[in-house]
């Protein structure tokens, strides 16, 4: 008897508190004020817009205007990490900017950086809400240039800070995915959350039979520490060989995202909390990759994004994305999208009942 109540007390000091989101705020949006359908395509805030279009803001791209023109005022901004050149002061504290570039790092006077800070700021004046992407596919993310909860924990706190969020993204991709570094930036976004109130959204890669062990493991880091995630985005994107035949990238994400709901499901089964499938589509995220990606990839098509639009209608996802607004605008010359806004106006069906 006194070995079980030695146990019990063990366990209760050992078990983290698990915490998840399904609802917060009123019935329709979440507690950042961010919509419970949600369409936030992402933006490359570091691309280089000519400064004499109606689209740029001293190179940067203007997000006012993307606004203006379709009329959605939330976008995922891409992407925030350690400054190539100098990742970390000799303090040890993580030096962080646009890209990872220097001269688009916090206090930088160059005309881009203030720029994409004008942006964000006319973005707002708008009601619009920028979600800041932390990570991304290129460099390396700040949970692997520093491994010190301290240092990881001062720079969410500082981007917060910075550009007043309600919601951060945490873009774990390529070699940022290592679970034991992951664990580390899981208590540090903690701290920063338990501190602000911050939404934290996961962004990962997913395949069409769902997410594999490596993305599994992220999100166990995450819940094992008690982060409160919002929602779970993943990237339906770059299957190569992945489809089945017959099956086109439309039908890939929808198989994906439907296997990822049964995965989440037994995933926080497994911590004692149990989600219905409504549940689950209401942390689920779809970000899809429009256009030419590369000649290893299928153009993704404007059925396809249909397919997928259609989709997470019928099931009430939480939000659906795409990469890039640059391509859709037009902005950025890619050879898949010849018609402006064409992705912006189907995803944007998705959010009619």
């Amino acid at each position: 008897m006194a070995f079980l109540l030695l146990f019990s007390i063990i366990t209760i000091c050992i078990t983290p508190t698990i915490e998840y989101s399904i609802i917060g705020g009123t019935d329709k949006t979440f507690k950042s004020g961010l919509p419970k359908r949600l369409v936030a395509p992402f933006v490359d805030m570091t691309s280089w817009v000519e400064p004499s279009s109606a689209y740029s803001i001293n190179g940067a791209p203007n997000l006012a205007k993307f606004a203006t023109d379709t009329n959605v005022k939330y976008y995922c901004l891409g992407f925030i990490n350690p400054v190539q050149s100098a990742p970390l002061a000799s303090s040890g504290k993580i030096n962080w900017a646009w890209g990872g570039y220097a001269d688009l790092a916090k206090g930088s006077t160059s005309s881009q950086f203030l720029g994409i800070e004008q942006s964000i700021n006319n973005l707002k004046d708008m009601g619009g809400i920028a979600i800041i992407s932390v990570g991304g596919q290129a460099g390396n993310a700040p949970w692997r240039v520093s491994q010190s909860e301290d240092r990881l924990a001062e720079m969410y706190l500082d981007i917060i800070d910075t550009y007043h969020l309600t919601r951060i993204d945490l873009d774990i991709e390529e070699n940022n995915q290592d679970y034991d570094q992951n664990v580390i930036n899981a208590r540090a976004i903690k701290r920063a959350q338990d501190q602000t109130g911050v939404e934290v959204v996961l962004t990962i890669p997913i395949m069409p039979t769902g997410w594999q062990q490596k993305q599994l493991n992220i999100l166990k880091a995450y819940i094992e520490n008690g982060v409160d995630i919002v929602m779970v985005n993943s990237m339906c994107m770059c299957y190569g060989t992945g489809v089945n035949l017959g099956e086109d990238y439309g039908d890939a994400s929808i198989r994906a995202i439907e296997s990822s709901i049964a995965q989440m499901q037994s995933l926080y089964s497994g911590y004692g909390i149990d989600l219905s499938e409504t549940e689950a589509y209401l942390k689920t995220g779809c970000t899809v990759s429009i256009g030419y990606e590369s000649s290893l990839y299928p153009t993704f098509t404007t059925s396809m994004m249909r397919k997928v639009t259609n989709h997470a209608k019928e099931k009430n996802y939480a939000m659906l994305s795409f990469w890039s607004m640059g391509r859709d605008s037009l902005v950025d010359n890619n050879p898949g999208t010849s018609v402006q806004y064409a992705y912006t106006d189907i995803e944007k069906e998705y959010l009619t009942k």
